[in-house]
């Protein structure tokens, strides 16, 4: 079967905008430590003496420094991609059990302080921040082949 340059050429072009899907290696490790900090929110309640008013400020500047982070990264590279997950067909369902899974890690977290358990609950927290580190990687990858495959929705 002979190749058509232009699919040949729109199969590439694909793969060049997938990979702006990609965060570098320094977005992944900043992401495995504010899993951390936020899956032993219960825990760092408890083993702060404030009110958590330092916390509440914390998550504030973590979630601006994200948002400044998508716009720059985005006007640099000039890729506009859809931004919500379920524009991208391959990762959707993934996207929600990960969701999931992290709610039931935190609120299992949460239960175990509540409880008086903070040493079993410290020993949970790298499992459970490990699951949306591993689970946002897949989830990355899966609309990397939703985009080389052509199947985003706008």
């Amino acid at each position: 079967m002979a190749s058509t340059p232009e699919l040949d050429q729109v199969a590439e072009a694909r793969r060049r905008i997938a990979a702006h899907t990609s965060p570098p290696g320094s977005y992944w490790v900043v992401f495995a430590v504010v899993c951390v900090l936020l899956a032993g929110l219960p825990i760092w309640r408890t083993l702060l003496p404030a009110e958590g008013a330092y916390l509440d400020w914390t998550l504030v500047a973590v979630a601006a420094a994200s948002a400044v982070y998508a716009i720059v990264r985005r006007r640099r590279t000039g890729v506009y991609l859809p931004r919500h997950v379920a524009s991208y067909p391959g990762a959707r369902t993934l996207w929600i059990a990960v969701l999931a899974a992290t709610a039931a890690g935190f609120l299992g977290i949460r239960a175990l302080v509540d409880h008086g358990h903070t040493g079993l609950a410290l020993a949970a927290l790298l499992p459970v921040a490990a699951v949306p580190l591993v689970g946002y990687m897949r989830v990355r990858a899966a609309m990397r082949r939703s985009i080389e495959a052509g199947r985003v929705k706008p």
